[in-house]
Order: C-alpha cells, then structure tokens, then sequence
C-alpha cells in the first residue's frame, strides 16, 4: 500500500511540473500600435505578429481597429490587443521584434 501511494504522488508531482511548464513556455502581451499590413512582415500590431491567428479573430480586430493600413495608406487608428504570444521572437524587416501572436484575449481602441 505504502509503494503505491509513493507511486501516485510522484506521478502526481510530476504531472504537474509539465502542466506548469507548459503555462511557462506561453506569454501574456500588450500590443499597441497601428494594424498595418507590410509584404515584408505581413499583419502586425505593434510588436505583435497576428499572421497566424484565426479569421474570426482577424475579423474582430478588424472592426474594432478598422482595415490595416500599408505603406502608401497608413492606418491612423490606435488600437491595442491583448495576447497570448510565443515566446521566442523574430526579426522584422525593420529590426524590431516581433511576437507571433498565438490567440487574442481582448480587442479595444485607443
């Protein structure tokens, strides 16, 4: 009896270790910025790469911030998203770095 309830609370404690793990290799972020639309980066918000979110979220940040601006029109809304982003970023074409968002938490104007 007592090896099998050493048993289950090892597994139990390292079950939880890879939960909490997981919860780690995630982040929370505040993107603020203009929604423009680059052929070099694609869609961003600030520091925050929304090219692989899904469309219904794509749509909501569309009609809450409006059309992503480009180069030749830029957007003049402010607008800012909270996401969960990855945590290893990438270079942008401007140097800066960038997040790729993985799922947008809320949507709000600036």
């Amino acid at each position: 009896m007592r090896k099998r309830f050493t048993f289950a609370f090892i597994f139990v404690l390292g079950l939880g270790t890879i939960v909490d793990a997981n919860a780690a290799s995630t982040l929370k972020m505040t993107c603020t910025g203009n929604l423009t639309n680059t052929r070099t980066d694609g869609i961003t918000l600030g520091s925050c790469d929304l090219n692989f979110i899904s469309v219904k979220q794509m749509d909501e940040i569309e009609s809450v911030c409006g059309l992503p601006g480009t180069v030749d029109t830029p957007a003049e809304n402010q607008c800012r998203i909270r996401a969960v982003v990855s945590p290893d970023p990438v270079s942008a074409a401007d140097h800066r770095k960038l997040y790729k968002a993985i799922e947008v938490w809320s949507v709000d104007k600036r």
